[in-house]
C-alpha cells in the first residue's frame, strides 16, 4: 500500500467514527410556559410622550420570541373606537361600549420577533432591531401559571405586568364566567400618568380591588355593566365577534354626559384595553391591561387631558 493509499484509508476511518453533530439545545421556557400576556409602558412624570403596549408573547422551544401588540402613545393622537357591543339590562345606561382607538381591529397592528433566554429566574427577550427587556419569573400556581415581574429594558419601558401559561390563545373566560367570579379577589395594581391642574404626576397604587366589583350580565352576552357613585362602568369583549383574550373596560361620569345633553358619553371617557390571564387548565385569574384615554375633546388642554398607563387586575 502506497503512502497516498494509507492517508486515504486513515481519512475514511476517521470519517466513520467521528461523532454526529450535536443538535442545538432546546431553550428553557420560563417556568415551562410559552404564551404570555403582557402590559408594558414607558411612563415618566416629566414626559408628554408616554406610551403603553398590550401584547401577547409566543415563545418557541428553539429560543424564538414573537410579539403581537397594540400600541398607544401621547405622540399619536387617536380617538376612541366602538366595540360594536351594546350594553343593555346590566345596571348601566344602554350604550355601545367604547375602547381605545384601533383595539376592536381583528388583528394586532404591530409585531416584533426576536430571541429569548432564561437564566435562573430571569427572562431576557431581545427583539430584532428593538432592544431587550428583562423580567423575573415566578410561579403563582406551580405547573399552571407563570408571573413576570418587570426588571428593565433598553427601549425606555419603566413598568410592566405579565403572566403566562400554555393555554391556547383562543382559551378565554366567557362573560358569564367573569360575572360569576368574585371580583373582590382581584387586586388592582396600577401606574397611570395624569395631570392635576396641568401638572403631571404618576397615580400609583396596589392591593385594593377595582372600583367596580358588582358586575351584572348584559343581555348581549358579550358585556357586563354596573353603576357606582354616579359612574357608569362597562366590561366587554374588544369587538362583537372576537374569541381571543381581548376585553376592555369603559367608564365615565354620568353627570358629564348629562351636561352635554347625552345619554352615552362621547367625551374624554376612560378606555382600558385588557388581556385575560388564563392558566394551563383554563382557569381565569384576571387581566393585564393598559389605559389609553387620550384627549379627544379638549383642544385647549392638549395632553393635559390624557390619562395613560398600565395596570393589572389579578389574583396575584
Amino acid at each position: 500500500m502506497t503512502v497516498f493509499q494509507r492517508v486515504l484509508l486513515a481519512l475514511a476511518v476517521t470519517a466513520l467514527v467521528a461523532p454526529p453533530a450535536v443538535p442545538a439545545a432546546a431553550a428553557a421556557a420560563p417556568a415551562g410556559m410559552y404564551r404570555f400576556v403582557v402590559a408594558i409602558g414607558g411612563l415618566k412624570t416629566a414626559s408628554r410622550e408616554n406610551w403603553v403596549r398590550l401584547a401577547t408573547y409566543s415563545l418557541t422551544a428553539d429560543g424564538k420570541a414573537y410579539d403581537s401588540h397594540f400600541h398607544w402613545s401621547q405622540r399619536v393622537r387617536v380617538n376612541r373606537g366602538y366595540t360594536g357591543v351594546t350594553a343593555s339590562g346590566c345596571g348601566a345606561r344602554a350604550c355601545q361600549v367604547q375602547t381605545a382607538g384601533g383595539y376592536p381591529a381583528t388583528s394586532s397592528p404591530k409585531k416584533l420577533s426576536g430571541t429569548y433566554t432564561t437564566t435562573g429566574s430571569v427572562l431576557r427577550i431581545t427583539w430584532d432591531g428593538n432592544g431587550w427587556e428583562e423580567w423575573t419569573v415566578s410561579e403563582p400556581i406551580a405547573g399552571q401559571l407563570a408571573k413576570l415581574t418587570y426588571r428593565g429594558s433598553s427601549f425606555g419601558a419603566t413598568h410592566g405586568y405579565g403572566y403566562g401559561s400554555n393555554a391556547a390563545w383562543s382559551d378565554r373566560a366567557s362573560m358569564a364566567e367573569i360575572a360569576a367570579f368574585d371580583h373582590t379577589r382581584l387586586k388592582h395594581d396600577y401606574h397611570l400618568w395624569k395631570t392635576d391642574a396641568g401638572t403631571p404626576y404618576l397615580d400609583e397604587g396596589a392591593g385594593n380591588p377595582f372600583w367596580m366589583t358588582a358586575w351584572q350580565r348584559c343581555s348581549s352576552g358579550r358585556c357586563l355593566g354596573g353603576a357606582n357613585s354616579g359612574t357608569d362602568y362597562y366590561l366587554s369583549t374588544a369587538n362583537a365577534t372576537s374569541t381571543d383574550r381581548r376585553d376592555t373596560i369603559w367608564h365615565w361620569r354620568r353627570a358629564l354626559a348629562d351636561g352635554r345633553g347625552e345619554t352615552c358619553y362621547t367625551g374624554n371617557s376612560h378606555v382600558k384595553p385588557m388581556l385575560q390571564i388564563i392558566d394551563n387548565a383554563g382557569g381565569f385569574h384576571g387581566w393585564v391591561a393598559v389605559e389609553a384615554s387620550l384627549n379627544q375633546t379638549s383642544p385647549s388642554q392638549g395632553t393635559s387631558a390624557d390619562d395613560i398607563g398600565i395596570f393589572e387586575l389579578s389574583e396575584f
